[in-house]
């Protein structure tokens, strides 16, 4: 029997090296979030708990909600996963985002 298969591996890619990293903030207070959502896994709830636990531990925190950023779906290939997070975070730029929580579930 000279049957091929096919095989694919469930280790992934391999991992890019990580450039342009941001330092992590020292504190949230008086930041600007932006959510950022990959429409997966009731987003709908999860950044409405994320936005009531945040200020109330930071009253001063500005959240700009995901329904302010394009949705983020997962796939797709690396080209087009780049150019949308170039986009993303151009508008979280020009809304004056200090940070960014991305994704949720999935």
């Amino acid at each position: 029997m000279n049957e091929k298969i096919a095989v694919v591996s469930p280790e992934g890619l391999p991992l890019a090296k990580q450039r342009h990293a941001s330092p992590p903030l020292e504190s949230l207070d008086g930041a600007v979030i932006g959510e950022v959502y990959n429409n997966h896994f009731k987003g709908e709830l999860m950044f409405k708990t994320y936005r009531r636990l945040l200020k109330a531990r930071y009253p001063n925190i500005t959240i700009i909600p995901y329904t302010e950023f394009p949705i983020v779906y997962v796939g797709g290939d690396p080209a087009s996963q780049k150019k949308i997070a170039s986009e993303v975070a151009a508008l979280a730029k020009e809304k004056g985002c200090t940070a960014i929580i991305s994704g949720n579930g999935g």
